[in-house]
């Protein structure tokens, strides 16, 4: 029998939703390092996913429900600054 990994069997979350992560945490750190406070590099986040979302949503015709998921998704990075 060969060797599965037994972290294969895990739960993923989807690679948009990863890439968001990723995304909203390099620019929310990279504007922490800039010179923002946690709270201010947290809201531009926030301020840009939004915006982004919404040319999606009349765009691409995402679901506002997936739209409003990933803008707060894309934020949970910067929001560990605040910790």
């Amino acid at each position: 029998m060969p060797f599965t990994n037994p972290l294969d069997r895990l739960p993923q979350i989807r690679s948009d939703y990863a890439n968001h992560i990723v995304y909203g945490g390099i620019l929310g750190v990279g504007l922490h390092v800039v010179g923002l406070s946690p709270v201010a590099a947290l809201g531009v986040t926030f301020v840009i996913s939004a915006a982004k979302k919404i040319v999606d949503y009349f765009k691409e015709s995402e679901s506002l429900g997936m739209c409003v998921a990933k803008t707060f998704v894309t934020c949970i990075w910067p929001a560990t600054l605040l910790l």
